[in-house]
């Protein structure tokens, strides 16, 4: 058996520069169909189209990372509801949708607000516009695909992993500490979430206290934990002399700061940066020798937009296992953007002055906008060329990733017995059908009228009782002793091994083992 070769933990230069051009189109696509579909296409009304821009710029590089680089075709992934424009946009590249559906960005008949299964079509594996049922899902999904894995009844395809990525304010949902429990439970496996923590949401600025607890019960319920919190740039910052100081800083700074600082820009980080360090000889020397937007650049350098980190920590989690793993990944709401780190720019939208701004820097020409290599550093031929390298852009099937099944065929009616005439409570918990078949219970002192064992029995399957008037072979009763002292001592096992205790009486599956109609 040959042994395994080295992990590569980040692509080499080349990729690298090849993933960051997927970068800037994923960030111009995303803010243009936006914009397009509130500021360009005709509107009858007037009214607000909506879109969130600054949402679906936080998540570009995570988004990079996974889907060129990471993810496999067997792979399933739940997107945050608001970075649906990105995953269109993927899959623009990807050659799975086409500019005219992304066009119609909430309108009729284009992509949805959020990700659909029933309306975006096949490629989407989870429908996330209910704020954190995505997230939850996946880790149920994972657990089914074990139970059809251990049953045969895969295929043959090989299994993939889960993958969440989620907002942090979806983790103020309750069913996703269900989920974890479940997952805890069932010993889920091959499940990640990866947390766009940008700290801002509709309410507000995401309290700083919040993820340290969420961290700690992760790892309560068995899942690896990475906490992708700086990018390269700034993890070389902190190595140089000065660097401990302006670590500890930006680790005290308030999310609430932090987020107005990335707004207001270079100028501003080197006013409140100096009014605290401006004494150490160490911080002066790393930031003095920048210009204003070179300190923003690196001032925002976090983990969750530094695609070869996010490559890097990926890569090990990968070859750690298949152990359920969450990954924080801070981000700046927005990045790229002209209203990056403002608090409200939630649903904000980039006015028309500001996107003729961003087409110039994006160097995207006016009727090209949706061309796929418009504005790169790459023929079409050749960001083709990176786009198929992708492991995602395989095909799972002939049919890509999109798996089929026969139907099962439904008769048009279903065989359901008769109720008894009595009146049942809804909280009985059981079918029409299995309470139908279900013998009554004249009285506590009285047997069954179905069935009435003669002796008691000291072993399974022992013959020493005999059993009077037939039972369905489908009914299947168990007596704690006989007579039953109430009818709540009788229950529908689902197998004869439910019996626990040897003592009980003959009372089972028609006809039983060991015993005889009388």
């Amino acid at each position: 058996m040959n042994a395994p070769g080295p992990i590569v933990l980040a692509p080499d230069e080349r990729r690298l520069a090849d993933l960051r051009q997927i970068e800037r189109k994923l960030l111009w696509l995303s803010a243009w169909t936006i914009h397009n579909a509130n500021h360009v296409r005709p509107n009858r009304d007037g009214l607000k189209v909506g879109g969130h821009q600054a949402s679906c710029a936080s998540v570009i590089s995570i988004m990079t990372a996974l889907y060129f680089d990471i993810l496999r075709p067997q792979d399933r992934v739940a997107v945050k509801p608001h970075a649906g424009p990105v995953f269109h946009a993927i899959n623009l590249l990807l050659g799975r949708q086409d500019s005219a559906n992304m066009e119609g960005l909430r309108r009729m008949g284009g992509i949805q607000s959020y990700p659909s299964r029933t309306k975006d079509g096949p490629e989407v594996d989870f429908s996330t516009g209910s704020v954190g049922l995505g997230v939850a899902l996946t880790s149920f999904a994972a657990l089914m695909q074990d139970y059809v894995r251990l049953h045969g009844l895969d295929a043959g395809l090989p299994p993939g992993r889960h993958v969440a990525i989620a907002g942090d304010a979806e983790l103020d949902e309750g069913n996703i500490y269900e989920a974890l429990l479940e997952g805890w439970k069932h010993d889920v496996r091959n499940v990640w979430w990866v947390i766009d923590y940008n700290r801002q949401s509709l309410d507000s600025v995401v309290p700083d206290r919040l993820f340290g607890r969420i961290e700690g019960l992760f790892r309560d319920m068995g899942w690896h934990v990475v906490t992708l919190k700086y990018g390269r740039l700034l993890q070389a910052a902190f190595e140089r002399p000065g660097g401990e100081a302006l670590q500890r800083w930006i680790d005290d700074c308030p999310n609430s700061l932090y987020s107005a600082l990335t707004f207001q820009g270079g100028a501003a980080w080197r006013v409140a940066l100096l009014a605290e360090m401006g004494r150490d000889p160490g911080v002066r020397a790393i930031l003095d020798p920048l210009q204003d937007d070179e300190l923003a650049t690196l001032m925002t350098n976090l983990g969750g937009h530094d695609v070869d980190y996010l490559i890097e920590q990926f890569r090990l989690a990968d070859a750690a296992g298949d152990q359920p793993s969450c990954f924080i990944a801070y981000t700046v709401k927005g990045m790229g953007l002209p209203f990056a780190g403002h608090k409200d720019n939630h649903s904000g939208l980039m006015t028309r002055d500001q996107m003729e701004a961003f087409r110039a820097g994006m160097n995207i020409r006016p009727g090209h906008e949706w061309d796929v290599a418009e504005g790169l550093d790459l023929t079409p031929d050749a960001f083709q060329a990176v786009i198929d390298a992708a492991p995602f852009a395989a095909k799972l099937t002939p049919a890509g990733r999109r798996l089929a099944s026969d139907m099962i065929h439904i008769p048009d009616r279903l065989p359901v017995g008769k109720l008894p005439g009595r009146k049942v409570s809804t909280q009985a918990g059981r079918s029409a059908a299995a309470r139908a078949s279900t013998p009554t219970w004249p009285g506590a002192s009285s047997p069954p009228a179905r069935m009435s064992p003669s002796a008691p029995v000291s072993a399974l399957g022992s013959t020493a009782a005999a059993c009077s008037t037939g039972t369905p072979a489908t009914t299947c009763f168990v007596t704690a002793s006989w007579p039953a002292p109430n009818a709540g001592a009788w229950r529908r096992p689902a197998s004869i091994s439910s019996w626990a205790s040897p003592s009980r009486t003959c009372s089972c599956c028609w006809p039983p083992p060991g015993c005889s109609t009388a």
